[in-house]
């Protein structure tokens, strides 16, 4: 923002930290911002994040000392946005309630809500962008605690599809391209511009995320810049992923301060690894890498940097280097994906001297768990942010926790045994400081969590995709063409789901996504009612005889499907 103008921070807040890449502050109770004053009306924009599911934490924010409009706080980070009338010099916050000391034991400070990327501005459109996504955010979640099934909100996060087209041919071994495009059809070549989001109207609006689920690369677009542009002037988060292989001097101008989440799919710690996965552009790369990160100021800065990792059977020995290379590229955060479990995918190649067979490069659910142990144990070593998406709606460590504190302990044994240098500074940041979980015979008060379902993504997230819309990001087939996404969001086939969600069940549509590590979870902790696990094995036996996927049924299946492609001359 042209006109942004730096905050101080001052009595009742705490000493800096940072944490999901970016650095914040804890506030106590009550807390002062101070800023310059001006002869001009202005706009003071801030981030608070909660820690309650229930919206029962408030913050009321008056300027100058005088008493303020009080805001309800959903659970994680809230952009809120005030008027500040010309001349005035501060504002003051003021919690309701603190965030309970048996959620940081051992800590002596009263600790509330916490606070980062306060400015002041004079735009007064981007104010009113602001206002609006945080009141659609707090509605959504209010008829989610209100067990509704036909909302009058929109979805704080939208999924969208910015290309179909990508730089890497022959694709990535495991993405299922030729699958993927024959979904899309006629929409392949649907352009995404400024258009676009006025046709989306009041989704794209009120929407605070974006998500870019692209089959393609993004970098690849001509229009990327008014695009950034329009997310940024309208305060959007922007997930995006990329192969990072064209992030060329000119791409990582454009991304310098966005508030974008840049997910790089590396998956490898070496030149052979990436080139059996890819292909041998691993130096350059990492070379890309290094120089976005120090264009950007290292970590703690705009964009954020994400390496991705999904553990298979090409790569799982690179696990512990991974973590190492992470640390050592400087980058925000590094983040484990599981491979999907699709039983439908049928990819095979030999590339780089490597036979990969998708379905026989899916790991053990067990040893994901190790995996997933032994990567947390090392980045917290190491000092590096983890996202494991295996805990999507639920603690992996906290479900399965003999396998996890074996892979922990795995990696603190080689760690030692190894002792590797520290990783080199990045960035002048101080050291995070997790929020500490409670004490195990520690009273642990709500925060509401319990009045949620176990998936409350058909609520708050819709995905308008080339293949179709989806209700969340694990859908395993669209519930609508893609342009019928207005009338899917309060559709029957949703409102199924999020009825069955509200009762404790999975909906069949559920089963029928195997990628979600929700079910996934619930299945390998034999949690599910014996109705649903066998509602869950006949789902799974009937995707397996309608994809003709084994014994001699799925032998001549396959061969006559080779064959009649290469008759077509396309590839299998």
């Amino acid at each position: 923002m042209e006109t942004a103008a730096e905050v101080r921070f001052g009595a009742g807040f705490h000493g800096g930290e940072h944490a999901e890449g970016l650095p914040f502050r804890w506030m106590s109770l009550s807390g002062r911002l101070e800023f310059d004053p001006q002869p001009v009306p202005r706009h003071l924009e801030l981030w608070v994040r909660s820690n309650f599911h229930d919206l029962s934490q408030t913050v009321a924010i008056g300027v100058d000392d005088a008493p303020g409009g009080e805001h309800e706080l959903v659970h994680g980070w809230n952009p809120l946005s005030i008027e500040v009338p010309a001349g005035a010099s501060s504002a003051t916050l003021r919690c309701n309630k603190l965030y309970p000391r048996a959620y940081y034991p051992g800590d002596t400070r009263d600790l509330a809500v916490q606070v980062r990327s306060a400015v002041v501005h004079a735009d007064a459109a981007r104010h009113g962008h602001v206002a609006r996504q945080h009141r659609n955010h707090v509605h959504n979640v209010r008829e989610l605690l209100e067990k509704k099934t036909a909302l009058s909100s929109t979805p704080p996060k939208l999924g969208i599809d910015m290309t179909g087209v990508c730089n890497v041919k022959p694709p990535c071994v495991y993405c299922a391209w030729d699958f993927n495009k024959n979904l899309e059809g006629a929409n392949v070549d649907v352009p995404f511009g400024l258009d676009t989001l006025d046709h989306y109207g009041a989704f794209f609006d009120n929407s605070l995320e974006l998500v870019n689920c692209s089959i393609g690369e993004p970098f690849m677009m001509r229009n990327v810049d008014e695009l950034l542009d329009a997310f940024g002037d309208r305060n959007k988060i922007l997930e995006v992923t990329t192969n990072g292989q064209i992030l060329t001097d000119t791409n990582i101008k454009k991304l310098l301060g966005r508030n974008a989440h840049l997910y790089i799919s590396l998956d490898a710690a070496t030149p052979e690894t990436y080139a059996k996965l890819r292909n041998p552009t691993f130096d350059r790369l990492l070379d890309n890498v290094r120089r976005l990160v120090k264009a950007k100021g290292g970590r703690g800065k705009l964009p954020l940097v994400y390496l991705v990792f999904m553990p298979m059977k090409a790569n799982v020995h690179e696990v512990d280097a991974f973590v190492r290379l992470v640390a050592e590229l400087g980058a925000d955060r590094l983040v484990l994906r599981p491979l999907n479990d699709s039983e439908g995918v049928d990819l095979v190649f030999d590339r780089a001297g490597y036979h990969y067979d998708y379905q026989a490069e899916l790991l053990p659910f067990e040893q994901l768990v190790h995996v997933s142990g032994r990567v947390a144990e090392l980045c917290r070593l190491l000092d590096i942010e983890l996202s494991d998406q295996m805990n999507f709606g639920g603690s992996l460590e906290a479900q399965f926790q003999k396998a996890f504190d074996e892979g922990r302990a795995e990696a603190a044994a080689r760690l030692a045994q190894d002792r590797p240098a520290p990783a080199p500074a990045v960035a002048e940041l101080p050291p995070p400081v997790p929020i500490p979980l409670p004490m195990a015979d520690a009273p642990k008060p709500s925060l509401g969590g319990e009045k949620l379902p176990a998936c409350s993504e058909p609520w708050s997230s819709l995905y308008i995709l080339r293949r179709g819309t989806m209700p969340c990001c694990y859908g395993g087939r669209p519930i609508a063409p893609m342009g019928d996404f207005k009338e899917a969001w309060n559709g029957p086939l949703i409102q199924e789901i999020r009825r069955e969600l509200l009762h404790g069940r999975f909906h069949d549509y559920c089963f029928a996504s195997p990628d979600c590590p929700i079910v996934k979870k619930a299945e390998q902790a034999r949690v599910l009612s014996p109705l649903q696990a066998v509602q869950l094995w006949g789902r799974r036996a009937h995707d397996r005889w309608a994809r003709a996927r084994y014994g001699w049924v799925g032998t001549v299946y396959r061969t006559l499907k080779r064959h009649w492609l290469r008759a077509l001359g396309r590839r299998p």
